[in-house]
């Protein structure tokens, strides 16, 4: 279980680096202790001096030599993944109110995703979890994001820059003054200046200015030296000299604190802390927390990543202070339609007021045969479902008296974890759907498509442990480029209770539950469930209870604030099979009269 300990450890790792942040913000927003000009200078000396040989610092204590060639594989196959996943959405969807175009759009996905801060927060955060062993692997994710994908994002954003200010009709002047440093200036284009910026040579101006302001980055050269030297002092047994040595450490040390420095300085010139609006701050946390941690996940699952360096590749991604579990993990955080489901089973399970009946049966070939009638007053409704099982293949054939026809085809386990069903209705020709499971000690993912031209697109991801899990459900339309819904999900379970809480309706919603097991002999068991609904104000709240009898019976009750009251009894009178009788009562409705659902489920 998780100690005080860690607690104490990821706590004391993170709050140092979020006061200085938080001084930087106080300085400048409150105390005006700084101004605009000054703000400028600060930035400009940790960009130029204090990251850079932070970076150099870091990747010169990295072994080379002893780099996993399968974490190099699987952090690039991210990337190329998450390169891909964006390039399809801003296809579809093409975000307002930002800058650069679909170009500048997929890079800030980028840079959202995929890049995370591992140098200044994730060493501290998981080097406090996991001590020296993450920290070993965390410097290899370290090397690779300053010498390539750094340097790759930065000549994007020099690309987009410049194609921006080219669009615009303006040009781009680089001058290095005295102190080497570059300054950028946007002057009108002159005449004969845009007789020569032809659509032939439009692109390679453009690549050649964005080089030029690429190569005078400082951390790119700080990251290029760090490799070199690591590779003489592993190699060669080469040392820096120590007066060199201690003043790369006395100006690098403190770069940590100076970055998050910077960070409170820039959020205090902010109009708000907020910048881009509460929209764009939930997608980006939807990017941040769910699409990167899946994609690493994918990536590491086709690399077969394992152990803690599958554990560390995934945590880095978004540097969530999960703290490790000190035994084995034995089930994972699940799907997303799990947060909560403990709660919802007891509050809602079994609960009916109609008349069932369920009969099952095997035939000598092991095909099963489940007819069910529903009667609901005046109506009455009815199935025949038929289930195939051959090793990890299974088909289900369902016919209704509405006279549709749905199959589903389930794939289980085709390789560790993953769950593949495809599933159509018919008449309905819209209803074709593709959907993939993926179970993982630390995650869980389900996506699906639907097999049409213009698809609903599904996804939704929970990422944590048997003890925490963090997830979100998005539903995407391709035909309208909206969001057909998109919630947010938090859990914690412990030995004897689930606690949840999940934002739903595009965070119109939001649904809080408790389920709480009492005495686990009698199966004693206690739930509640809040709703609060932002746009009518109004809460809906539901309690409930269930308790053995014996090992064969057992009493449900539950009560909403509506003053609508159920009761059920259950009985398995034989193996896997059932009886159910339940009843409702509406104290506000006494008039109406009571309602009686009856069950009744048989299985061979």
């Amino acid at each position: 279980m998780v100690s005080w300990l860690d607690v104490y450890n990821v706590f004391s790792a993170t709050v140092p680096l979020y006061v200085s942040m938080i001084l930087g913000y106080l300085s400048t927003k409150h105390l005006n202790l700084f101004s605009l000009e000054q703000c400028v200078g600060i930035n400009k000396f940790i960009a130029k001096f204090s990251i850079p040989l932070l970076s150099f610092q870091v990747i010169s204590q990295n072994n080379p030599f002893t780099m996993s060639l399968r974490l190099i594989l699987s952090d690039i196959l991210q990337k190329i993944l998450a390169a891909v996943v964006l390039a399809v959405v801003i296809r579809f969807w093409h975000p307002t109110g930002g800058r650069g175009g679909k170009l500048g759009w997929i890079i800030t996905g980028l840079s959202v995703t995929v890049f995370p801060n591992t140098l200044i927060i994730g060493i501290p955060i998981l080097s406090a979890i996991d001590g020296d062993a993450a920290k070993n692997i965390l410097v290899q994710i370290v090397v690779l994001q300053c010498l390539i994908w750094s340097n790759i994002l930065l000549f994007l954003f020099e690309i987009n820059a410049t194609w921006d200010l080219q669009s615009s009709g303006a040009s781009i002047e680089h001058r290095v003054n005295d102190n080497e440093e570059t300054d950028i200036e946007q002057e009108p284009i002159e005449e004969e200046e845009a007789i020569v910026r032809t659509r032939s040579s439009g692109t390679g101006k453009i690549l050649v200015k964005a080089w030029r302001k690429f190569i005078v980055n400082p951390n790119t050269y700080a990251a290029m030296i760090g490799l070199i030297w690591a590779t003489l002092h592993f190699r060669l047994g080469w040392k820096l000299p120590e007066m060199i040595d201690k003043s790369i450490h006395l100006i690098s040390d403190g770069g940590l604190g100076m970055a998050m420095f910077s960070l409170g300085l820039f959020m205090a010139s902010q109009s708000s802390i907020i910048a881009c609006g509460t929209k764009m701050s939930i997608i980006t946390m939807i990017l941040k927390f769910i699409l990167g941690p899946a994609l690493m996940i994918a990536s590491a699952f086709c690399i077969r990543l394992r152990g803690t360096l599958f554990r560390v590749t995934i945590l880095q991604v978004n540097n969530l202070n999960f703290p490790p579990q000190k035994t084995i993990m034995v089930k994972g955080p699940g799907l997303y339609t799990e947060i909560g489901k403990k709660a919802r089973d007891l509050l809602y399970k079994d609960y009916q007021g109609d008349q069932k009946l369920s009969v099952t049966t095997y035939s000598s070939t092991g095909v099963a045969i489940t007819t069910t009638g529903t009667n609901k007053g005046d109506l009455f409704v009815g199935d025949v479902t038929t289930q195939v099982k051959n090793k990890n293949f299974t088909a289900d054939i369902k016919v209704a008296t509405d006279s549709s026809l749905l199959t589903t085809f389930t794939y289980d386990e085709a390789t560790p974890g993953l769950k593949a069903i495809v599933s159509a209705k018919v008449p309905d020709q819209k209803s074709g759907k593709v959907e993939l499971q993926y179970l993982h000690d630390y995650a869980g993912i389900c996506t699906s498509v639907g097999l049409t031209a213009s698809p609903i697109v599904n996804f939704s991801g929970v990422v944590g442990n048997n003890v925490l899990a963090l997830g979100t459900d998005v539903s995407f339309n391709t035909q309208s480029g909206d969001f057909k819904h998109f919630n947010a999900g938090f859990s914690f379970t412990k030995d004897d209770l689930i606690a949840a809480l999940t934002l739903n309706d595009k965070g119109d919603k939001l649904n809080a539950s408790y389920y709480h097991i009492v005495n686990p002999l009698s199966n004693t068991v206690v739930g509640a469930e809040v709703t609060h609904s932002f746009t009518t104000q109004k809460n809906a709240i539901t309690v409930g209870a269930q308790h053995a009898l014996d090992p064969l019976t057992t009493l449900k009750a539950r009560v909403n604030n509506d003053g609508v009251a159920n009761a059920l009894i259950q009985h398995q009178w034989r193996p896997k099979s059932f009886i159910t009788v339940s009843g409702e009562v509406n104290s506000r409705a006494i008039e109406k009269g009571a309602k009686v659902g009856f069950a009744l489920a048989l299985k061979p």
